[in-house]
């Protein structure tokens, strides 16, 4: 059985969400622009028995847009320069990058 028809479907849904969805413009390491889902939720960290509150800031995009090495390089969102601490690519054609300050 071939996977191709599930593929190119998966793609479409991909480019279909980021078309409808994106709520930021998204530069990574000077490559064209593309549309991203930007998040920066609520996170609790762990320090001594108190724990601490903080921020974390991610930005969803098209896995097919995301470099093999993406971990240090330079990204913009909106304008906003971070640095991608971490990348999670979903399995499904999506990837979230975990943001730093630059």
């Amino acid at each position: 059985m071939s996977l191709a028809p599930f593929a190119a479907l998966e793609s479409r849904v991909t480019n279909a969400v980021f078309a409808r969805l994106a709520n930021s413009a998204v530069v990574i390491d000077g490559a064209p622009e593309v549309g991203g889902i930007f998040d920066d939720g609520f996170v609790i960290g762990s320090v001594g028995p108190m724990g601490m509150g903080g921020t974390q800031p991610s930005v969803a995009v098209a896995s097919t847009v995301v470099p093999p090495a993406v971990v240090g390089l330079p990204v913009t969102v909106a304008g906003v320069p971070y640095i991608v601490a971490d990348a999670q690519p979903d399995g499904t054609g999506i990837t979230r990058l975990l943001l730093e300050a630059a």
